[in-house]
């Protein structure tokens, strides 16, 4: 998939209404895991790692959406 329509998808999925109320109440439940003094340690951990993979996800999102800006700076340099 070519850099702009791949960055124009993320863009339209992270504008998403939907997808960002999943996203944050996500966060939301594993971050009342991961404070929760009655949570045991393996709970904490899945919480923590599912955090971090949330993370992950957003930097992905960045990563192209950056890819794009720099793909287009490069195209009208070269005109």
């Amino acid at each position: 998939m070519h850099i702009t329509s791949k960055s124009a998808k993320m863009k339209t999925l992270m504008a998403d209404e939907t997808f960002q109320m999943v996203m944050k109440e996500i966060m939301e439940q594993q971050v009342a895991v991961f404070i929760n003094v009655n949570s045991t340690t393996d709970e904490r951990d899945d919480a923590h790692d599912i955090i971090r993979v949330l993370g992950k996800i957003e930097d992905y999102f960045d990563s192209v959406i950056a890819d794009e800006a720099i793909y287009n700076r490069k195209q009208k340099r070269k005109k």
